[in-house]
């Protein structure tokens, strides 16, 4: 059975995912033989430009065309975000401006932090990372949970011992309590 996009920020993170695995199997293929991979290495850097491009193409989609998110994405964002892409589903951002006393460019900026995220979430919940972590405690959890000793982390991302030491003790407050109610 063919798999349906739900939406159009779905679908570009597919094509972007299709490019990444391109870019995985072409480095793979550049510790074999050279001559006997050229044409597939030089079809390959095609194709991923293509899914690319494509993906550029839709990430404008999300931003400017109607329709553009599911109800489950939207059931990820803050009211005020919610409000603003439900009316995007059918309006304008000048429309919409005018609708709520903000600026044309307010509205965008506001369904551009929802879009993101969604996209944000969707990618934490794909790599099992806890919602509502910094960018640093994400990077963090997953250095810990790969085994990693807080001096080890603090020396891979270039932070304080005692930094990496208190973030840690954030993270558990934020994922513990989740834990606890699963």
């Amino acid at each position: 059975m063919q798999k349906r996009w739900s939406s159009w920020s779905e679908m570009e993170q597919q094509y972007r995912e299709g490019a990444l695995a391109l870019k995985t199997a072409r480095e793979r293929l550049k510790d074999e033989d050279y001559y006997g991979t050229i044409a597939d290495r030089e079809i390959m850097g095609s194709m991923i430009r293509d899914l690319e491009d494509t993906a550029r193409i839709l990430k404008r989609k999300v931003l400017y065309e109607f329709s553009s998110l599911s109800e489950d994405e939207l059931a990820l964002l803050t009211d005020r975000q919610r409000q603003i892409a439900e009316l995007r589903q059918r309006y304008s951002y000048a429309e919409i401006a005018r609708m709520t006393g903000l600026r044309a460019d307010e509205v965008f900026h506001i369904f551009q932090q929802a879009v993101n995220k969604i996209k944000k979430i969707k990618r934490q919940r794909k790599e099992n990372i806890p919602i509502g972590l910094s960018p640093q405690q994400e990077q963090i959890y997953i250095l810990f949970n790969q085994g990693k000793k807080p001096k080890e982390i603090a020396n891979l991302i270039g932070s304080s011992y005692s930094n990496v030491r208190k973030q840690l003790s954030i993270i558990n407050k934020k994922v513990l309590p989740k834990l606890c109610n699963n």
